[in-house]
């Protein structure tokens, strides 16, 4: 893993431009050598001479810069276009004649100072779009952030009151039926249920351990309100390795209230099957139940599992897995996400 996010790191960055400065460096050196030998006079020379070129480049960006924090957004992305415009044309004057001053307004040295001029104002304003499009791109990127963000609260918003009813009209049925030691447990377990909904619903990642737990408390509650007949089978296996790891929040209840409502049938033979393996940070979660006829129509088209593909989309974009299938009366869902370490 250590190895892995070196690439994914500024570190990289840093090897590659050592060693593109280290290679560039070295031919250079050969070069001096090759040119002026052991002369000293002659190499001073010409790092002096790359200096001076350095401190120019660093000079035009800065002035650069400085129109784009200045004329550029005071007026170009104003209504005052023609100010700015004026004002690059003032730039261009004051340029020329600063180069003019500069080789004493020599005729020769005219059209030498017309192309630098022209290079530098052609600079400046690039300078300016390029740095704006950077500044757009960010904010863009900070506006798909919050509307993400959004879309999640919205989401889990449309999940949590759904599955809180229907916890709390299992635990009415149960004590409305008759009092036993079953009400106790079945309070306590949505107890614990509510506090998982209430604060780590909160948080954009829940650790593993907690979702998991979460999942059991619900598959309890589920399973104490149905009978206990031959006809229903429910088959549960979790395996998790323990290694630490973070899930998005109530990401997996959906499927396996879908399983509920539509694979347990009191009239007829009927099943849901559920296994979850996590293991190395890879996660497999598999949902298979039977499907009622008159559920048949409509399997899979729940508000639910259409929320949890769009939080997939959002959250995990191209690290996940998701097949939901519908074949003989039998709903499958097979999902795969490599989750956060």
């Amino acid at each position: 893993m250590k190895f892995r996010s070196f690439f994914y790191s500024p570190w990289l960055f840093g090897f590659v431009v050592a060693l593109v400065g280290g290679y560039i460096g070295w031919l250079l050196t050969e070069s001096l050598q090759l040119q002026f030998g052991d002369e000293e006079q002659g190499v001073g020379g010409f790092f002096r001479f790359l200096l001076s070129y350095v401190l120019l480049v660093v000079l035009v960006l800065s002035l650069s810069w400085l129109n784009f924090r200045g004329p550029f957004r005071w007026w170009l992305l104003s209504d005052k276009k023609w100010t700015y415009w004026t004002w690059l044309v003032l730039l261009t004057w004051l340029t020329f004649e600063g180069l003019q001053f500069r080789q004493g307004y020599e005729q020769e040295f005219v059209d030498e100072n017309v192309l630098v001029t022209l290079v530098f104002v052609g600079v400046v304003i690039g300078f300016g779009y390029v740095a704006d499009a950077f500044r757009v791109r960010r904010e863009q990127l900070v506006l798909q952030q919050q509307k993400t963000e959004a879309e999640l609260r919205a989401l889990k918003s449309q999940i949590n009151p759904h599955f809180l009813f229907n916890a709390l009209n299992t635990i009415y049925n149960e004590a409305d039926a008759a009092q036993n030691d079953k009400v106790s447990e079945l309070v306590q377990q949505l107890a614990g249920i509510m506090r998982f909904t209430l604060q780590e619903t909160q948080k954009d990642f829940t650790s593993v351990e907690r979702e998991i737990e979460f999942l059991e408390k619900y598959l309890a509650l589920q399973q104490a309100r149905l009978p206990k007949r031959k006809e229903l089978r429910i088959d549960v296996v979790i395996e998790y390795d323990g290694q630490p790891a973070r899930i998005a929040p109530l990401l997996l209840i959906p499927f396996v209230e879908n399983a509920f409502q539509y694979g347990v049938s009191l009239q007829q033979d009927s099943f849901i099957e559920l296994k979850l393996t996590i293991e190395g940070g890879q996660l497999s979660f598999w949902v298979r139940n039977s499907i009622s006829p008159q559920a048949a129509q409509k399997q899979g088209h729940g508000t639910g599992i259409k929320n949890v593909q769009q939080r997939l989309e959002l959250i995990y974009p191209n690290r996940y897995q998701l097949s939901v299938a519908t074949s003989e009366g039998i709903f499958d869902v097979l999902l795969g996400i490599k989750l956060k370490m």
